[in-house]
């Protein structure tokens, strides 16, 4: 399994896990009768970014990993969503991103040199940038995002963080006779 599937798997899942919090968040609002601000603007610790930001940031790191990863400039988008409405059009804007990436694209990926404006100019290679930083960095981020939610009381679990499990059925194996 390539770098490029393995990286792209996750991005998908963290987008999808991220899609089904928001819908959690969406019903908990209604059911509860309260303003969505207080989920968007909630945090874990004062000095952590809030729910809306932990969106954010992890639907920035799945696109700008992948297009990094693909050798692309990647796709920018401004940081002023205010409702989860507007947060789940921005996973979905992220998904349309990723899907035009291809296989192809990542011929190269593995001995790419990538660099982010805090690195100060030094680099870390493709193979390297998938492990250590794009899936963990990722993943920090939509872990907040449910930790959050879960802090204001909304009830899910570990099932509404792993969505979307490829599950198959046993076969029955016959006995011969």
């Amino acid at each position: 399994m390539t770098q490029y599937t393995v990286l792209n798997i996750t991005a998908k899942k963290a987008l999808m896990t991220l899609m089904h919090l928001l819908e959690k968040a969406e019903s908990h609002v209604k059911e509860k009768g309260i303003d969505e601000s207080s989920l968007l603007t909630a945090s874990l610790a004062p000095d952590m970014f809030n729910f809306t930001k932990q969106v954010q940031v992890a639907t920035d790191d799945a696109r700008r990993n992948l297009c990094l990863l693909a050798g692309k400039e990647h796709v920018k988008m401004e940081d002023n969503e205010k409702t989860i409405a507007e947060l789940k059009e921005r996973i979905n804007k992220t998904r349309e991103v990723i899907d035009t990436l291809r296989e192809s694209d990542f011929a190269d990926a593995d001995e790419r040199h990538i660099s982010l404006y805090w690195m100060g100019g030094a680099y870390v290679l493709g193979k390297d940038f998938v492990t250590e930083l794009a899936i963990p960095n990722l993943m920090f981020h939509t872990v907040t995002a449910y930790g959050i939610l879960r802090a204001q009381g909304l009830n899910i679990g570990k099932a509404d963080f792993a969505t979307g499990l490829s599950m198959h059925q046993p076969t029955e194996v016959k006995k011969e006779d």
